[in-house]
């Protein structure tokens, strides 16, 4: 079975693809979190399709995975990211440990950036072809875990250090207070329906944003008028969402 999480799209498609290629089922994550379902995980061999979060799996995925109880005779990672997962590995195999399941490997799978409270985001032209990239590695993955083969990405020096600073990282970083609402909000409440740790809440027709954020982008990203901010970080970028580019005329 595969278990995903995403936030603007990405790897909600790459788990639909590794699904249609080991003819499994995929179950949203984000929603079991939002809804607060804490069901088991009971699979022969589990697959994790995630974001990476500076360079590791995103702490709310880590922190559910630890408080369910997860049964599988092994367990993979698939992350996506806009260019590398740094050194996630050695985290996701203390994960594994942890949770009591055999680590069988990790994968990287590139995909169009989508943190553009940092980093600039591909327009549609430029996402499609770095999917289209995607395609190939995806089915390879599919092919790997259906073999049982135990996999490993290759690390680089700044990826370790990547991985390294993630403590400092959402402490420093991962903040709410700089996002705001335009007055081209038209209060329809689709930020705080995304919200996957109900961070986002509405008053009086208008967003407001607590101290739970984890920075999955999917408040601003989703936006269908484009009314979110982060600060003076995003003005003008685009908003990527994995449909917004499938949807789209080039």
């Amino acid at each position: 079975m595969i278990y995903y999480y995403s936030g603007t799209g990405n790897s909600a498609y790459v788990a639909s693809k590794l699904g249609e290629y080991l003819k499994t089922d995929s179950i949203d994550l984000g929603e079991r979190i939002r809804s607060g379902t804490m069901d088991d995980i009971d699979d022969a061999t589990a697959i994790i399709v995630t974001p990476t979060y500076c360079w590791r799996v995103p702490r709310l995925v880590e922190n559910y995975l630890r408080q369910i109880k997860v049964s599988a005779e092994r367990i993979y990672f698939v992350m996506t990211c806009g260019g590398g997962i740094g050194n996630a590995e050695k985290y996701a195999k203390v994960l594994a440990k942890d949770i009591g399941v055999s680590y069988g490997g990790i994968f990287s799978v590139v995909m169009p950036e989508n943190y553009v409270a940092m980093f600039d985001v591909p327009g549609v032209s430029e996402s499609r072809e770095i999917v289209a990239r995607a395609e190939e590695k995806i089915e390879r993955i599919a092919a790997c875990i259906a073999r049982g083969e135990f996999h490993r990405e290759p690390v680089k020096f700044s990826g370790r250090f990547g991985s390294l600073i993630n403590g400092a990282f959402y402490a420093l970083f991962v903040k709410a207070d700089p996002f705001y609402a335009t007055d081209a909000c038209i209060g329809c409440g689709e930020c705080e329906r995304r919200c996957v740790l109900a961070n986002v809440v509405m008053e009086d027709g208008r967003p407001v944003w607590l101290d739970r954020c984890t920075h999955c982008m999917a408040c601003i990203n989703h936006c269908p008028v484009e009314a979110i901010e982060y600060g003076k970080k995003t003005q003008g970028k685009f908003r990527y969402t994995f449909e917004k580019i499938r949807e789209k005329h080039v």
